[in-house]
């Protein structure tokens, strides 16, 4: 029997549980009984270029998840399930609206939509583990969707 508490550090343990965590609630929202590709990771808000203020996503990073409490406290992003769409030529990012703080909500989705004005980039970890084809979020205004207090933009 495979116990993951004895073969990982403290911090690997806590992500991973994280991940079960959004996947067991998610998944089978999103999914139903389908086996889905799936990766948590932090979704910073803001643009690229001027140092993650201003509206869009500025960067995605599954590699040492933050705590999610010390994440949503600073109000700069939120832990997120990334979901691979339309065979790696999209992703969906599901956000449980309990991780977001009020700003997010009023700033970048307001009316339930989500502005980029300028692309953010993949890191190349997230592209090969989900199998993805496109190696940035492109600019555009993209719908989210609400349900079951979730959050759901779908970006291809």
């Amino acid at each position: 029997f495979f116990n993951m508490e004895r073969t990982m550090s403290a911090s690997a343990y806590g992500i991973a549980r994280k991940h079960e965590l959004l996947q067991a609630t998610l998944l089978p929202q999103l999914a139903g009984n389908n086996t889905i590709k799936s990766l948590r990771c932090d979704v910073v808000f803001g643009s690229p270029s001027v140092g993650c203020r201003g509206t869009g996503i500025c960067k995605l990073n599954a590699n040492g998840v933050r705590n999610t409490a010390a994440l949503r406290q600073s109000c700069r992003g939120a832990s997120a399930l990334l979901v691979p769409l339309d065979d790696g030529h999209g992703v969906s990012i599901v956000i449980p609206r309990a991780l977001l703080c009020v700003n997010i909500l009023r700033n970048h989705l307001r009316h339930d939509v989500l502005k980029m004005t300028e692309p953010c980039p993949i890191p190349q970890t997230i592209v090969d583990t989900l199998g993805l084809e496109m190696k940035t979020l492109p600019p555009g205004t993209y719908p989210v969707t609400q349900h079951n207090g979730l959050f759901r933009i779908d970006i291809k």
